[in-house]
C-alpha cells in the first residue's frame, strides 16, 4: 500500500473536533460516513484485485518462459516484459527469482494434484459409472494426464515436458527454498495416495496386509524414477507400470 493511500484512509476515518458546530443554532448536515467508508472499501477492493491480477500475470509469464526456455534462462526483465509490468511491480509481490519459481511450482503442482485426487466418484453408489477402487481412479487419471501431456514433468507423443526433471533437481540443489517446496509437494502427494489406499483397504478393494504409507511412498518413488527415465530418453509405458502396481496390491 502506498503512503498516500494510508494517509487518505486515516484522514477519512478521523472525526476532528474542530468540525463540530461552534454555535448551537448553526445547522449541521450529517456526514455520510457509511458512504465514505463504503467508497474506501470499494477502492481497497479494487486495489487488491489489481494486485492479484498483476501477480497472476507475472506468474503466468514466468510459467510460459520456463516452459519455452527452461528454468535457468529467463531473466526477471524477460518475465516482466512478457507480463507487461515493471521490475517495481515484480518486487511488490516477489523478493527474488526463487520466489516466483516457487509460485509457479505451487500453481502447476496444486492444479495437477487437484486434477488427480479431487472429487473422487462415489464408488459405493450402485449408479456410479466408475469402476475399481479410489487408487485405481487416481492411477487412471494420472496415466491419462501423462498420455495427454498434462503431467508437467514427462514428455509424451513428441511433446516435451513443461519442466525438465533434471532442471528442477538442479534448482533444488541450488536453492533450499525451491527444494523445500518440491519436498512439500511430494509429501502432499504421498499423503493423498496413502489416504486412497487406506480407504480402499477399508472397503476391501486393496489387500490389507500392506502399510498404506509405504505403498504411497513406493508409488511416488516410481513416478519420480519414471520421469527421470523419460528425461533420459528411455522408453517406458506408464499404463503398464500402473497396471503392474495395481495387480500387486489387489486382493488374491
Amino acid at each position: 500500500m502506498l503512503l498516500g493511500d494510508v494517509a487518505y484512509g486515516v484522514v477519512c476515518d478521523i472525526d476532528l473536533s474542530h468540525t463540530r458546530p461552534y454555535v448551537k443554532w448553526v445547522p449541521r448536515k450529517a456526514t455520510p460516513k457509511p458512504k465514505v467508508r463504503a467508497k474506501n472499501a470499494r477502492q481497497s477492493a479494487n486495489r487488491d484485485d489489481a494486485k492479484q491480477q498483476t501477480r497472476a500475470a507475472l506468474v503466468s509469464a514466468a510459467l510460459e518462459l520456463f516452459a519455452e526456455q527452461g528454468l535457468d534462462v529467463p531473466s526477471l526483465d524477460a518475465i516482466c516484459d512478457r507480463a507487461g509490468f515493471t521490475r517495481g511491480a515484480f518486487y511488490v509481490h516477489f523478493k527474488t527469482r526463487e520466489d516466483i519459481l516457487v509460485a509457479v511450482m505451487d500453481q502447476v503442482g496444486e492444479q495437477f494434484l487437484a486434477s488427480v485426487f479431487a472429487q473422487m466418484p462415489d464408488l459405493a453408489s450402485p449408479t456410479s459409472p466408475a469402476r475399481g477402487g479410489r487408487l485405481h481412479q487416481a492411477v487412471r487419471r494420472f496415466v491419462e494426464a501423462v498420455g495427454s501431456g498434462a503431467y508437467p514433468l514427462m514428455a509424451t507423443s513428441g511433446k516435451g515436458p513443461l519442466v525438465r526433471p533434471h532442471q528442477l533437481l538442479d534448482a533444488c540443489a541450488r536453492s533450499p527454498v525451491v527444494r523445500e517446496r518440491y519436498r512439500d509437494l511430494v509429501q502432499l502427494s504421498v499423503g493423498a495416495v496413502a489416504g486412497l489406499v487406506k480407504g480402499d483397504q477399508d472397503d476391501g478393494a486393496v489387500r490389507g496386509d500392506v502399510d498404506a504409507e509405504t505403498v504411497a511412498t513406493m508409488a511416488l518413488a516410481l513416478v519420480i524414477g519414471a520421469q527421470t527415465m523419460n528425461d533420459l530418453g528411455l522408453a517406458l509405458d506408464p499404463s503398464h507400470l500402473a497396471s503392474a502396481i495395481e495387480r500387486m496390491l489387489a486382493r488374491g
